[in-house]
């Protein structure tokens, strides 16, 4: 009876020393565990964070391409406004700025305890496409100071041909009224001989005499018309007769409201004669 309380106990004792290691083995299995799974979920948010980050700098290098796909159409529509080195001077500073981030991103995936060819993959990705991108803005920087210099030298050209267009336009302008324009002196029989603008010649013994324009006219008795711009003189008097050289067909004197008018018909004929002298009666 004895012996068998003593094996009873032995039982026991081994029962409870098996128990015990069971129960401290689960238990190192089950930290084990929790350390997994909390350096699984690390891994993941540090695995996240990456992909984050390179999706954001892939974003930044594709907003450069579509900026110098607009400078490139820029220059086809020649909109010389936007044609500035210092667009190329920021896409440089973006550049400079996404290299920075790059770097940073590969000093932590250095850094951290797991390494993810996938991402290592990217990451290289992203470090030739940005040297693309600084190649292309470097060259559309060159192209842009150039079309900045031409368009420049461009300008210049037509300022100095509006200049000289407007100067040409001025000097047509100056010699259409000059050939445009007669001088006309409207008066009595005794004023103009007075004045000297006709004289009464030919005749025989002062008979017959037939009044003549001398030539001889003070330039300050003189009315300026341009008969491209106005065809219509006006007469103050009841009767008048032009004695000056015009052609008869170029022109007629008509009674409108009581008051004479000289009207010019065929302007180009009428201004043959560039001195037109009318006789009032």
């Amino acid at each position: 009876m004895r012996r068998a309380t003593v094996l009873l106990s032995i039982l026991s004792v081994a029962l409870l020393a098996t128990c015990l290691t069971f129960y401290a083995k689960m238990r190192r299995d089950a930290d084990a565990m929790t350390a997994l799974r909390q350096s699984e979920q690390a891994t993941r948010a540090r695995y996240d964070r990456a992909v984050r980050d390179i999706s954001a700098i892939q974003d930044s290098l594709n907003a450069i391409a579509v900026d110098a796909s607009q400078a490139l159409s820029i220059t086809k529509v020649g909109a010389e406004r936007r044609l500035s080195p210092t667009g190329a001077s920021e896409a440089m500073a973006r550049i400079a700025g996404l290299r920075t981030r790059i770097q940073s991103l590969e000093s932590r995936l250095r850094d951290s305890d797991f390494r993810i060819a996938g991402l290592d993959r990217m990451v290289k990705q992203l470090k030739q496409g940005l040297a693309e991108k600084e190649q292309m803005v470097t060259r559309l920087g060159g192209q842009v100071e150039s079309l900045q210099t031409h368009v420049t030298d461009l300008t210049a050209s037509v300022e100095e041909a509006h200049t000289v267009i407007a100067a040409q336009s001025d000097t047509l302008a100056q010699t259409r009224r000059e050939l445009g324009t007669i001088y006309y002196v409207i008066g009595s029989r005794q004023d103009l001989v007075k004045g000297g603008v006709v004289a009464a010649r030919g005749g025989v013994l002062g008979l017959g005499k037939t009044l003549r324009p001398t030539g001889n006219v003070d330039p300050s008795a003189l009315h300026a018309v341009d008969t491209d711009e106005q065809t219509v003189i006006p007469i103050a008097a009841t009767k008048a007769r032009v004695i000056s050289a015009q052609s008869p067909q170029s022109y007629s004197i008509e009674l409108v409201n009581g008051r004479l008018e000289l009207r010019i018909l065929d302007p180009h004929e009428f201004r043959k004669v560039r001195h037109l002298v009318i006789v009032t009666a």
